[in-house]
């Protein structure tokens, strides 16, 4: 996680620039155009695919090997402020390395790429708290092994992972404010984008 920060901040001059140069270039036309564009883009460059996602800068990054491609903007649980998620039911946002382990049209949210939390670390945490049983452990740590979706009916939480908007909420526009129940949400338009692009196994970082 530390030499992800690193980079960020290594990066984040190089990013800035090819920002600018994308905000001034002119786009293709259409949406259609746009997206096939972005696609052969990312296709020409080497390296894996990978988001960050940075809780304080409200940010999603997409990654392509250590080059940051396209950042998003975000909102995360409603208990932002109190760190990282430790149980069901705090509406915290986890951090630390994961991956997506599912990906579906929800039928709560405008799509859904689930994240594999718990992590071993958060497993290990809720073990020896007596959160979690030693058989949920184990059932999480051979999950996470045999990367799968790990056991989210446990006491530690589960089912967090990157959507879009309500499905009865019509409104455009993502709000600054944390609203949801410990998952990141995206603009639907960012969420299509993504959802185009990432697959079963991304890795996904969470920074504070």
């Amino acid at each position: 996680m530390e030499q992800i920060v690193r980079s960020l901040s290594m990066t984040f001059r190089t990013f800035a620039a090819v920002l600018l140069v994308s905000v001034l270039s002119p786009l293709p036309d259409g949406p259609e155009a746009s997206a096939s564009a972005f696609q052969s883009m990312l296709s020409s460059m080497s390296g894996e695919t990978s988001l960050v996602i940075w809780k304080s800068e409200y940010s999603v990054t997409l990654f392509k090997g250590t080059v940051p491609v396209k950042t998003y903007r975000a909102v995360f649980g409603k208990g932002f402020a109190d760190g990282d998620k430790e149980r069901t039911g705090d509406r915290r946002t986890p951090e630390g390395d994961f991956y997506i382990c599912s990906m579906n049209h929800s039928k709560r949210f405008y799509k859904f790429m689930g994240l594999s939390y718990p992590s071993l670390r958060h497993a290990e945490d809720g073990l020896r708290k007596g959160i979690i049983s030693a058989r949920e452990y184990q059932e999480i740590e051979t999950a996470l092994r045999e990367h799968r979706q790990p056991l989210w009916e446990t006491r530690l939480g589960g089912a967090v992972g990157i959507h879009g908007r309500l499905i009865d909420d019509r409104s455009a526009l993502l709000t600054r404010q944390n609203w949801t129940d410990g998952c990141i949400a995206l603009a639907n338009a960012d969420v299509d984008e993504l959802f185009s692009i990432v697959t079963i196994g991304t890795p996904v970082t969470i920074i504070p």
